[in-house]
């Protein structure tokens, strides 16, 4: 039977934590104070993030005017705090949530892709997430939005550390289903929009349906505020997570923000950036900005082949950057993030050493003080940036690896990144030469892909003729993770636990 019991209330693992290739740090290992709460004032933390946006979307990235819409909430909120030019996300929905919760590659987790097929999905409740982490750390927890960790009972938010949530289990793609020739409704129940408190079941508010698509980020974003205003200068700090549904297809805003003359995604960039403004303001006027680390950042890169049956027109923009998700390429896995944290994180700064979503479980850990809770028993990737975000010290992360489903697709190592595929099979990795994602089309490569990503944005040059170099860091990055499998396997999607 699996033990699922989280780490935190267990005994101490037999075995010490894994020291990863791919860039887990022991949690015991000394770190200066920068970051660390001073006594009786641990921050708060609001993440915001949004669902498909693209690099070349916000006017403070690659986007506004040039996108017929400027996002003048979002950039000065850039301009009080860190932007990062090298965020690095995962290639689909699930995996990046799965990422943020657990400092875990999702590949670990089974949460590599995303599950439609009925059973259980998402998050074994053996995974520790950071809700979890931070409530048993005397947090205050909530979640507004688009959970999609989860969809049957055992494992929604509520049974994951929050105290309470509102919002859709899954995606926003399942309100076109009934729209759609043929569709038979006594073969598929509609996604609901649920509601739900720690140890109480979750109870369904209505159908998350077409017609309410326009308005449930209205709602998500009513009762974010609300929480900020319920809980601050409470005896608790809060963790409040706030996933919008927006821009996913379809992208359909309030109608208050459909203005003559401007697409349907435009309008989504407006209401974006309103919703996000409102979730700032309302941290201002409850007097916590100095106490609160507030996120702003998105799951993955642009959706462009997705629609189905409707033409909404053009989407989500890479930017300088070549592909969509899934795929490694760099528009899918690259893409806008921003921290603010007054008094710490230095206002205006603008960084491209690279960072990954699943470095703030550590980060966010140790802000709270609680980076003793870190589990020790199976391997965690997250990487503690407190000094990078909160100091004056450099990245500590140098790589990070692309999967989706059972495979590897790439690894990108400084400024390089190498297409090269590996198959989990029953009889172990099995190599091909690599694969690329591109409009939807997948090929598979005669030869590895090797790309210099600062000096070929777009992944247009295939150097690896010249630059066999690289391969020899990147496998031994590779060779690093396969050791960590062999000691802790992964868990499988939709199981228990780990075997």
């Amino acid at each position: 039977m699996t033990d699922e019991t989280p780490p935190a209330r267990r005994p101490a693992a037999s075995r010490r934590e894994l020291l990863l290739g791919s860039g887990a740090l022991s949690a015991a290992a000394a770190a200066p104070a920068i970051g660390r709460p001073t006594a009786g004032r641990r921050p708060n933390i609001v993440f915001m993030l949004v669902d498909n946006l693209g690099f070349g979307d916000l006017s403070c990235y690659a986007g506004g005017a040039i996108r017929g819409v400027t996002t003048p909430r979002i950039d000065r909120f850039a301009a009080e705090g860190v932007r990062l030019t090298n965020f690095m996300v995962e290639p689909a929905c699930t995996p990046s949530r799965s990422a943020f919760m657990t400092g875990r590659m999702p590949i670990r987790s089974g949460t590599s892709a995303v599950v439609n097929d009925g059973g259980p999905d998402g998050l074994t409740p053996w995974e520790y997430t950071l809700a979890e982490l931070l409530s048993d750390a005397g947090y205050a927890t909530a979640l507004y939005g688009k959970w999609h960790l989860g969809g049957v009972a055992g494992r929604l938010p509520t049974d994951q550390g929050f105290d309470e949530w509102y919002g859709i289990p899954r995606s926003t793609d399942e309100t076109l289903e009934a729209l759609q020739p043929g569709y038979d409704a006594s073969v598929y129940t509609p996604e609901p929009v649920l509601e739900g408190r720690k140890g109480e079941p979750c109870r369904k508010v209505r159908d998350y349906d077409y017609a309410f698509r326009p308005y449930i980020d209205r709602e998500i974003t009513d009762r974010a505020v609300n929480y900020i205003g319920r809980h601050a200068g409470g005896s608790q700090p809060f963790f409040l997570y706030v996933p919008f549904t927006l821009p996913h297809d379809p992208p359909l805003a309030h109608p208050e923000f459909a203005k003559p003359g401007r697409s349907q995604y435009q309008n989504v960039l407006a209401e974006i950036d309103a919703n996000a403004g409102r979730v700032l303001d309302a941290v201002k006027a409850a007097g916590i900005g100095d106490d609160t680390i507030v996120v702003f950042a998105s799951d993955n890169g642009p959706q462009t082949l997705y629609g189905r049956g409707i033409d909404y027109g053009a989407q989500a923009d890479p930017g300088p950057f070549r592909g969509e998700f899934p795929s490694a390429w760099e528009g899918a896995i690259r893409t806008a993030a921003i921290i603010r944290w007054p008094g710490r994180a230095a206002a205006g700064r603008v960084t491209n050493e690279m960072v990954s979503i699943l470095d703030f479980y550590r980060t966010f850990a140790r802000a709270a003080g609680a980076d003793h809770r870190v589990p020790t028993d199976r391997p965690i990737d997250s990487i503690d940036q407190t000094e990078f975000l909160f100091g004056a010290a450099p990245s500590r992360r140098e790589h990070v690896m692309i999967f989706h489903g059972d495979e590897l697709l790439a690894v990108k190592w400084r400024n390089f990144k190498l297409h090269y595929a590996i198959r989990e099979s029953a009889r172990g990795p099995v190599v091909t030469p690599g694969e690329g994602v591109v409009n939807g089309i997948r090929q598979r490569l005669n030869n590895p892909w090797l790309f210099d990503i600062e000096n070929d944005p777009k992944e247009l040059w295939n150097i690896n003729t010249a630059n066999v170099w690289v391969f020899r860091p990147i496998m031994r990055i590779i060779s690093e993770y396969k050791k960590t499998v062999a000691q802790a396997p992964n868990i499988s999607p939709g199981s228990a636990g780990p075997a």
